[in-house]
């Protein structure tokens, strides 16, 4: 997904989520459909904490999948009370 110049590799940037912890599976599998989107690790599977890295230069991509994402992805109830 990045383009590569010269020999520097891009950063490589960390975001921690809490998820439903049913949907862990779910959006690494949408995550590797993203060839070299992103990698997701599972912090705590009971608490949905997951961290999900990205290269520097594909942030903006992933936030806008995590945005569409959402509303099938938190943990929250519409209401604000977990």
């Amino acid at each position: 997904m990045c383009e590569q110049t010269g020999a520097t590799m891009p950063q490589m940037l960390s975001l921690f989520c809490r998820i439903q912890p049913a949907r862990i599976g779910w959006l690494r599998h949408i995550l590797e459909g993203y060839d070299g989107l992103a990698l997701l690790s599972t912090l705590s599977a009971a608490e949905g904490l997951v961290r999900i890295q990205t290269p520097s230069c594909s942030y903006f991509a992933l936030m806008r999948l995590l945005e569409a994402l959402a509303p099938e992805l938190t943990p929250f109830s519409s209401t604000g009370q977990s």
